[in-house]
């Protein structure tokens, strides 16, 4: 009888060997191309990552006149002029001031062309802070700037659709 008991306990010994997979190795070189493969993906999403981040990282807001000098240098590489005009409480605004609880804050700027020195663009912002219409100025050209490049765009692909 305890012969029986031995064999059964070295067939279930063997069964569970068999179920665990077994001596059988993967072949070196199977182990490599994995792992090359693992770096491979790893690489490929810190490169994605990096590219979202960049692609909706938003601009920086100026926080002084300093700062606003230098963004709108490379905004307007053609030369630009700003006017801050500061209204006291009581004093007369033009007509088409925004109404305001607060004394305003008036910034005209003019963007100029290189060759004639002409004035090319000429805006008037209002804000309560000097800060908020240094802010408005840049936000105000990083728009015009975005709206020429659509014109652009838009102009290249009617001279193809157009094309004869």
């Amino acid at each position: 009888m305890d012969g029986g008991r031995m064999s059964r306990a070295h067939a279930g010994l063997l069964l569970a060997s068999g179920v665990q997979g077994g001596n059988a190795r993967a072949p070196g070189y199977e182990t490599l191309v994995i792992g090359l493969l693992v770096i491979a993906m790893a690489l490929a999403t810190v490169w994605i990552v990096r590219y979202l981040r960049r692609r909706n990282r938003r601009p920086q807001p100026v926080s002084d006149q300093w700062q606003a000098l230098a963004v709108m240098g490379e905004l307007c590489p053609t030369g630009w002029q700003a006017q801050i005009t500061v209204y006291g409480w009581g004093a007369p605004v033009p007509p088409d001031a925004p109404p305001s609880r607060v004394p305003l804050i008036e910034l005209e700027w003019k963007q100029f062309e290189e060759e004639s020195g002409r004035i090319t663009v000429a805006r008037r912002v209002w804000a309560p802070t000097i800060g908020q219409a240094l802010q408005t100025m840049v936000e105000d050209r990083r728009t015009d700037l975005t709206l020429e490049q659509i014109e652009q765009a838009a102009a290249e692909q009617d001279d193809l659709w157009w094309s004869e």
